[in-house]
């Protein structure tokens, strides 16, 4: 390996392999650059992501990196990974290649046969890795073949060099099957790498010999050598920032078109690892945070720091935080402060969709423009088996203000929960009816099982059984690798949910939801009030907008219900402040009008107004 006796710091190379997008930079890789200089370690980055997109198209590259279902992306380098011990890839195309043009089929055809064993062998050739010690590959989502592909080169050009896989494909499991089965891979760190991988090369440096560190795995002899998962990393302030240097210097040189550039880059930053609902409630469904669900959160100075920095430095103002959760100390402590200041940041977030209409608007003004809450159902009983913590009418709370202060919500629903019933769908048929001034979902799919989720770890006892690894690992790896140990994505048979057929009304309606949004004018349903008189604009239907008028008892209660959920009995004691006339039978005459015209949503004797305040015609957004 390395000679130990000169003490001196290694040359590290680290790699970004096709097909992460193009259009944010690695923060493991940007975050371990910056950790290693701190160490005294020379580190480059080569983002040869960025070279095959240039080399595909643009356009094409990102689609293939959107595209993480059916590992389009690893069975494309799986030829070139594994050679002839990789699976015949025609079987591959007949299974998963009806989404595909003819055409589109052909091509994918000749870039795994043809143009990737060229991309390859440039990228050999352009890079002088011989001047390296150690190459280190990050492997998410589906850049895992890429990354074997291109290591397994260099061990064959270059054997000296040392070659370290990373990343949530080699958490746990799935990194010492990889190790034992590939014998070029050297070392494997699983878990989180801050700590690790410097630790690492240090002792290689030294000529120490690897043996039971924690959160390194090697093989020796025919077994693999672990030292167990790796100590969380606890204090995120000692962190330092990102390091993006390499990345805008790869798109400059390949002229990454300037649209992208301007307007697509999103700095990657974090301010939080682990989750805190998960501590106490791990949803269901959830493989998220592997091994280190444990919640940590870095202060907000520091946050406004690094923020303050990365944008200075890369000269943007998107960024987006790769949390799992917000932690709501930040709303105020850092976006509040945002407010104050002005910025024009724009960022993205993950959140739980039980932030209150005031939170909302903080962060809105603070620069959140776009957000996954995690919504995944609009039924409470599907929710609570999901072990969400959130209600259906909460979401729909969340949904409105969202909208109403011009944050855009990605979400998703969710089916295939056992023990869901039929009305649970239907419920949602209807409520669905009443909402589609509100944003869309991106789709309605049957779950997956996750590795490292209660669904999987708990499968019998959830109601899943016959569990087995999702069919096009069997396309794309050998046999000699163990598709149960490398999965992160599981099928199953169950008798506990309910058929597609079940699901049909529901996916109708979300494609018709879609649709409205995607062409011409998008609905509404917003309310304006005068003096005593209320009125409300609805533009829901495709047919005609509607006018309501109410009066001024009607006015207060739909204002009133408005910022949040309320039951008649917290209707009643409000009103009656200045109104001590008003009773319960009062109330819910006019709830029972609102709710019939599909103007609100009642559930469980709760009521919240589905209208958004209607906004002066001068109004910005916030």
């Amino acid at each position: 390996m390395l000679d130990g006796s000169t003490h001196r710091p290694l040359r590290v190379a680290l790699v970004n392999m096709p097909f992460s997008s193009a259009r944010f930079p690695s923060i493991q890789i940007g975050l371990l650059q910056s950790i290693l200089a701190k160490h005294g370690i020379p580190a480059t980055a080569h983002y040869l992501n960025l070279e095959y997109g240039a080399r595909i198209g643009w356009k094409k590259y990102e689609a293939l990196s959107d595209n993480t279902l059916c590992f389009a992306g690893d069975w494309l380098f799986s030829r070139a990974a594994f050679r002839e011990r990789a699976p015949d890839g025609k079987p591959y195309l007949q299974r998963f290649g009806k989404r595909l043009s003819r055409k589109g089929a052909e091509w994918l055809w000749h870039q795994r046969e043809e143009d990737i064993p060229a991309f390859l062998e440039g990228c050999l050739t352009s890079v002088p890795w011989h001047h390296y010690d150690v190459v280190g590959f990050s492997s998410v989502f589906v850049q895992n073949c890429a990354a074997l592909a291109m290591a397994r080169l260099l061990k064959e050009r270059h054997p000296r060099v040392i070659t370290v896989f990373g990343g949530a494909n080699f958490e746990d499991e799935m990194g010492l099957e990889y190790v034992r089965a590939l014998p070029w891979i050297d070392y494997g760190v699983l878990g989180e790498a801050d700590e690790t991988f410097p630790a690492l090369l240090e002792r290689l440096a030294a000529g120490d010999k690897v043996v039971a560190m924690p959160g390194i795995a090697h093989k020796k002899g025919e077994e693999v050598d672990f030292g167990g998962p790796p100590p969380l990393v606890r204090d995120l302030d000692n962190l330092p920032i990102p390091n993006y240097d390499d990345f805008f210097a790869a798109g400059a040189r390949l002229r990454m078109p300037s649209t992208m550039v301007a307007n697509g880059i999103q700095l990657p930053y974090e301010s939080a690892r682990g989750c805190w609902w998960g501590e106490k409630h791990h949803c269901t469904f959830c493989g998220l945070n592997a091994l280190g669900m444990g919640y940590r959160s870095k202060s907000a100075p520091r946050i406004l720091h690094e923020i303050e920095e990365l944008a200075h430095r890369y000269r943007t103002r998107y960024l987006g935080a790769v949390d799992n959760i917000m932690d709501h100390q930040h709303i105020e402590e850092v976006f509040g402060v945002l407010a104050e200041k002005h910025t024009d940041y724009q960022f993205f977030y993950e959140v739980k969709a039980n932030l209150r209409r005031d939170q909302l608007q903080i962060l809105a003004q603070g620069g959140i423009r776009r957000v996954q809450p995690g919504i995944e159902s609009l039924n409470t009983h599907i929710l609570k088996l999901m072990k969400k913590g959130i209600s259906a009418i909460k979401n729909v709370r969340f949904m409105k203000w969202a909208s109403h202060y011009g944050i855009k919500v990605s979400w998703n629903m969710l089916l295939g929960f056992p023990g869901e019933t039929r009305e649970d769908y239907e419920s949602q048929v209807q409520l669905v009816k009443m909402l589609p001034h509100l944003q869309p979902p991106m789709g309605a799919f049957r779950i997956s099982l996750e590795r490292f989720s209660p669904n999987y770890t708990k499968a019998a006892e959830m109601g899943f059984d016959n569990v087995r690894p999702f069919e096009a690992y069997a396309y794309i790896y050998p046999q000699e690798i163990d598709k149960r140990r490398i999965a992160y994505f599981f099928e199953y048979d169950t008798q506990a949910t309910l058929p597609d057929s079940a699901y049909a009304p529901l996916r109708t309606e979300i494609v018709r939801w879609q649709k409205r949004w995607r062409e011409g004018a998008k609905p509404y349903l917003t309310y304006a009030v005068e003096g005593d008189r209320l009125t409300i604009f609805d533009g829901r239907s495709p047919d005609a907008a509607q006018l309501h008028h109410f009066d001024s008892h009607a006015a207060r209660i739909y204002e009133f219900c408005g910022s949040t959920d309320r039951s008649v009995a917290n209707i009643v004691a409000h009103l009656q402040q200045s109104l001590a006339e008003i009773d319960g039978d009062t109330v819910a005459d006019v709830l029972k009008r609102f709710t019939a015209l599909g103007l609100m949503f009642e559930e469980e004797g709760n009521f919240l107004s589905l209208a958004l305040p209607k906004k002066p015609k001068s109004a910005k957004p916030a």
